[in-house]
């Protein structure tokens, strides 16, 4: 549509967001700001009402400036789960983020995106998802791709996994496939990985995966049974 911000806005952005970010956490906590930087000068901008909440930053950023924003910043770290039944495979994003967090003294945590496409059984599991890449479409996929390359200046953006054509059909974000238990036991998994605050779940069908997950998967999770008692 013509709106490509150019290179230089992508070299730049984090650094941009970490002055912005400052601005906001002055006028949350004080009210007004003088602030007079390199990208944005206010005079005398004022906050009425003072927030009296605790107001969170949220970023889902996972390349390294993103994450060294995150740890400087947010209040919750949001990544993409990767790959299909494998739950663990954030991890890295984790370990990553320890390392930010370790400079700065924060504590930030992981919460993970993922898709469930659960059934009775991890074949009828498996034949929803087979259905959903048969008819993808490939046009669609080819332009998401041509748009997640355009930015050449950073290698290591979410936005190369979710326009990555060999799993744009839900965005390569992480995906559990099969039975009702044998996704609980995957989320057990994710539990387990080090610096994960909680997972963000999205489904195929997402009213009857809501149901489905309530009633007969989170039951089932070693996780999560003081919550079921």
């Amino acid at each position: 549509m013509g709106l490509w911000p150019g290179d230089e806005h992508f070299r730049d952005r984090y650094n941009m967001l970490d002055e912005y970010a400052g601005i906001l956490r002055e006028l949350w906590e004080t009210g007004r700001s003088d602030h007079k930087g390199k990208y944005y000068q206010m005079d005398d901008c004022l906050v009425r009402p003072v927030p009296t909440g605790d107001m969170k930053i949220i970023c889902a950023g996972s390349s390294e400036a993103g994450l060294a924003f995150s740890a400087k910043w947010a209040d919750y770290a949001f990544c993409l789960g990767k790959g299909v039944n494998t739950p663990s495979a954030f991890s890295e994003n984790n370990i990553r983020l320890a390392a930010a967090t370790a400079k700065t003294g924060r504590d930030v945590n992981i919460y993970v995106l993922i898709m469930i496409i659960a059934a009775e059984t991890d074949e009828e599991a498996s034949a929803k998802w087979k259905l959903y890449n048969d008819g993808a479409d490939l046009d669609a996929i080819g332009w998401l791709a041509d748009q997640g390359a355009k930015d050449k200046t950073n290698a290591d953006t979410n936005v190369r996994q979710l326009a990555a054509p060999e799993g744009a059909v839900n965005l390569n974000m992480g995906t559990l496939v099969g039975s009702y238990e044998r996704v609980a036991a995957m989320l057990d998994e994710m539990a387990a990985v080090p610096g994960t605050g909680g997972v963000l779940l999205t489904f195929d069908d997402f009213l009857e995966g809501v149901e489905a997950f309530g009633s007969r998967i989170q039951p089932l999770m070693k996780c999560r049974q003081t919550a079921a008692a």
